[in-house]
């Protein structure tokens, strides 16, 4: 191959990521809001109510806030960094962690998001469960 078809090859590879970036970031856009819905402990069996409010910091993070009650009156809220980690089909996988203290522990999220569905399975050293919400 000569230099031109080398520099053809490369810039057609870097235009296809900035494809693939935009299209994630449009993805990513739907994200942004408010959302409600539930989660539910695989553990104890605890569940509850619980809202969460997105911010797409950038391609690769979003911000994600909190809020639920533990035993229908005990309030909870809390805010994760959630890093991307893959964009296929409109299928968007993020991950993040938070230590919420030495009695809580250090919570584990693995995120699927697709349109309106946004499904973060969690685990620690004591519990794993779901945290399952849609846009309002």
């Amino acid at each position: 191959m000569n230099k031109f078809t080398n520099a053809f090859a490369v810039f057609t590879v870097l235009l296809s990521f900035g494809a693939i970036s935009d299209l994630q970031s449009a993805e990513l856009a739907e994200l942004k809001g408010n959302w409600s819905g539930t989660w539910r402990s695989d553990i104890s069996e605890h569940e509850g109510p619980l809202k969460a409010k997105f911010e797409v910091k950038s391609d690769e993070q979003v911000e994600a806030r909190f809020s639920g009650r533990f035993f229908k009156v005990i309030p909870f809220k809390f805010i994760v960094t959630l890093d991307v980690v893959s964009s296929d089909n409109g299928v968007i996988k993020l991950k993040g962690k938070q230590n919420l203290g030495r009695t809580l522990g250090t919570y584990h999220y693995d995120v699927t998001f697709k349109e309106n569905e946004f499904v973060a399975k969690y685990h620690t050293d004591k519990d794993k469960g779901v945290f399952q919400v849609s846009k309002k």
